[in-house]
């Protein structure tokens, strides 16, 4: 047996005996699923150091040696630098320097919530309400799509209309919207599921292939 294939060998059986140890969760928490659990998280976090100071620290600090010449640029390129030490100032559990973390978490968690709610409002809620109001055309199929779409609109935000009260006739056509409104949002909540285990079982029949592949790998 040749080099080659002798590390393939190895590197198969390898990922053969951490697929049995993920499966093994199926027993229930085991010391042989931690291990792999450490293991993925262990292997996770030394790759995700190594990605990070090659693409971003490295480059950030050359890029900082390279300003120095200029002021204002120099300033800029320190000012992450700055906000990264600040967070250093919890490892230290000191009250009166750790609470100088909260400004770059504040930033942190500011831009990510207007990010959030931009990605939202611009990427979900304003092209679902842009087809809900777009014009009807001649095709019949393109008429009920649309129709269709803004029905299941109306009936879904039925559901959350709670400042109505539930008598008279408008409280149960109020009703009657959000009893239909529950059962559309059922069906989206079951065909994400059904797409989410999809998911899985795909990547559980890959790994079974996987497994039974190697197997038969030194019988060929």
């Amino acid at each position: 047996m040749d080099i080659d294939a002798l590390t393939r060998l190895l590197t198969g059986l390898v990922a053969v005996l951490l697929t049995l140890l993920v499966f093994s969760r199926l027993l229930g928490d085991n010391p042989a699923y931690r291990i792999a659990q450490y293991l993925f998280v262990g292997v996770s976090l030394g790759y995700a150091l190594v990605i990070i100071y090659h693409q971003v620290v490295r480059p950030a600090f050359i890029g900082m040696l390279s300003d120095s010449g200029d002021p204002l640029r120099l300033s800029l390129s320190l000012a992450p630098w700055l906000i990264g030490l600040l967070l250093l100032t919890r490892l230290g559990r000191q009250q009166a320097v750790s609470w100088l973390a909260n400004l770059p978490l504040a930033l942190l968690f500011g831009v990510g919530a207007a990010l959030t709610v931009g990605g939202a409002l611009f990427g979900t809620l304003l092209p679902q309400l842009l087809d809900t109001v777009r014009p009807i055309g001649s095709e019949p199929l393109q008429l009920i799509s649309t129709s269709l779409l803004l029905i299941g609109v109306i009936l879904t935000l039925s559901f959350f209309y709670f400042t109505v009260p539930r008598t008279g006739a408008r409280g149960r056509i109020v009703a009657l919207g959000a009893s239909m409104g529950r059962w559309i949002l059922m069906i989206a909540f079951g065909f994400f599921f059904a797409g989410g285990l999809l998911t899985y079982l795909s990547a559980l029949g890959a790994r079974l292939e996987f497994i039974l592949g190697w197997l038969r790998a030194p019988m060929g």
